[in-house]
């Protein structure tokens, strides 16, 4: 993905995020200017995918603090951007897993280091989290390969990638690792209705990757595992149960049901950061619902009648007992989970 970096962050603090509502027909960087620019990058969907959500937020909390002149300056802006930042994208816990990281230097640190030398440590942290997930996909990618490794063809969902984690990806790390491997046949890509980031994202990624790939429609799954086309699923994750049940993008449950029906191997691939082992299940998940306008209008169009009402949840949730496996960059833990 040369040339494609979902987020640039400068040794100046220049701090540029792609807007990737815009591809693949546009390359575009939104310049941050303050910590509201990143709290609306995230809230808009210009940057998306959990651990790059969290990533983003990391820095994001580092560019609302830099510039305070003094302690009380300092502990404000903190808790402003914090809060403002953590009100983004409420069912992704990679978001509170970073901000939190920050949060527990602060309060570490504060009272020993001067403030700009603890203001150079909240910028390091931040920067840590996205090379820690740099090797994390890397390690996702060689444990998946390796349980997918007699599977063929691969359906996945949504965006896994480099522009869902600013690594190699995790669903889609597993798919490139196993395509250099020569362990691939073919890719099917679900468009992923209502922000296509199947169609738009994950398919310029395989391209850019020279991975054989079919676009598919959403609804296509029933068909595509009854004529046997399809080995096995994955897909990432926004937050996973301590009994593994998961969050995902909107689309996966029926994905799984679909899976456990066929026979077909089911697999969700994340960070461990990604695993609440605060909650118990998937009743304590908070779900995302997004504005009505973004499934009546495809862009800046809209193809519903005048008046119409929809609904559109961000997410769905998905049973544990549907999982065949959760990979990190721990390992495989296999149905029952007890994380």
């Amino acid at each position: 993905m040369d040339g494609y970096s979902p987020i640039v962050f400068k040794d100046n603090d220049t701090f540029l995020i792609l807007d990737q509502r815009k591809l693949p027909w546009k390359k575009e960087y939104i310049n941050v200017k303050e910590v509201n620019d990143v709290c609306k990058a995230i809230k808009d969907m210009a940057v998306r995918g959990a651990p790059l959500i969290g990533i983003t937020a990391a820095i994001g909390l580092y560019f609302g603090v830099k510039n305070s002149e003094n302690w009380d300056e300092f502990e404000k802006k903190f808790n402003y951007s914090y809060d403002c930042l953590s009100k983004t994208r409420p069912t992704a816990v990679n978001l509170f897993f970073a901000l939190n990281r920050l949060k527990e230097v602060k309060e570490e640190k504060k009272h020993v280091l001067p403030l700009h030398k603890l203001m150079k440590k909240l910028r390091a942290t931040a920067i840590g989290i996205w090379e820690e997930q740099k090797g994390q996909d890397k390690r996702i990618g060689e444990f998946g390969s390796e349980y997918l490794k007699d599977k063929r063809s691969i359906l996945t969902h949504c965006n896994t990638g480099t522009f869902a984690t600013g690594g190699i990806g995790t669903a889609l790390g597993i798919i490139k690792t196993m395509h250099k491997k020569g362990l691939l046949s073919l890719v099917y890509v679900n468009e992923t209705r209502p922000y296509l980031q199947g169609i738009r994202l994950t398919a310029f990624e395989l391209k850019n990757e020279s991975v054989d790939y079919k676009i598919v429609t959403d609804n296509s799954c029933g068909m595509l595992f009854r004529e046997g086309l399809v080995d096995a699923v994955i897909v990432g994750a926004d937050r996973i149960a301590r009994n593994g049940d998961t969050a995902n993008k909107i689309g996966t449950y029926c994905l799984a049901s679909m899976c456990k029906r066929h026979g077909i191997t089911f697999v969700v691939a994340a960070p461990e950061s990604t695993i609440d082992r605060t909650i118990d299940n998937l009743r304590q998940i908070p779900v995302e619902e997004r504005s009505a306008e973004e499934v009546l209008k495809i862009g800046d169009k809209y193809f519903a009648p005048e008046g119409s009402k929809a609904i559109y949840y961000s997410f769905d949730l998905t049973d544990a007992k549907l999982i065949d496996a959760i990979i990190t960059e721990k390992g495989v833990y296999e149905y029952p989970y007890r994380f």
